[in-house]
């Protein structure tokens, strides 16, 4: 067996066994902060944007692999909200949510993904010079555009319950213990 091949494997293999590990333990819920949310896909747009404002204009089948990057991205960071559990807090009215082994999978299949693609490309001799500069044009179009409506999504669905918990809350407090509204 020829260790030298496999050898750049390993590190791939040992970090994902790690997430996945990782993933899987930690199930804890996290509060969902509202301020805060929007602060690294921002970044995320403004270093995207900054980083392909350098490139000369692309062409047009070019452009539609782009944009068929950032249509997957977002439908993976849409579906990636639908593996979170949302909660709120009946006394404080905050919003938490606890990933799922399924979201700890999907990310790690993202990863494999990547260095799936990465292999692909490197086997049909497209690892150099302007196809390696497009290929990760389009991965940093996906990723960022993942981000991106995962925040958006995350916000929706935690918004929804904020607002279901504040119309329960009224609606609780302006009825008595036999679910009839105090006579005045």
């Amino acid at each position: 067996m020829d260790w030298n091949a496999l050898s750049p494997y390993f590190i791939p293999l040992l970090v994902a066994a790690f997430l996945v590990r990782r993933a899987m333990r930690e199930q804890k819920p996290k509060r969902v902060r509202f301020t805060r949310l929007w602060l690294f896909p921002a970044l995320l747009l403004l270093v995207t944007w900054t980083s392909l404002a350098r490139e000369p204009a692309p062409g047009l089948l070019l452009i539609a692999a782009f944009l068929l990057a950032v249509a997957a991205g977002s439908a993976i960071g849409w579906y990636r909200v639908h593996t979170l559990e949302f909660s709120v807090d009946p006394e404080s009215g905050k919003v938490s949510a606890r990933a799922t082994q399924l979201g700890a999978l999907l990310i790690v299949g993202l990863i494999a993904l990547r260095w799936g693609a990465d292999l692909v490309l490197k086997k049909l001799g497209l690892n150099a010079g302007t196809n390696l500069m497009h290929a990760t044009d389009a991965m940093l179009l996906l990723s960022t555009s993942m981000y991106v409506a995962r925040s958006i999504h995350t916000w929706i669905r935690a918004r929804a319950l904020v607002a279901a918990h504040r119309t329960t809350s009224v609606t609780a407090s302006t009825t008595n213990e036999h679910g009839q509204a105090p006579k005045a």
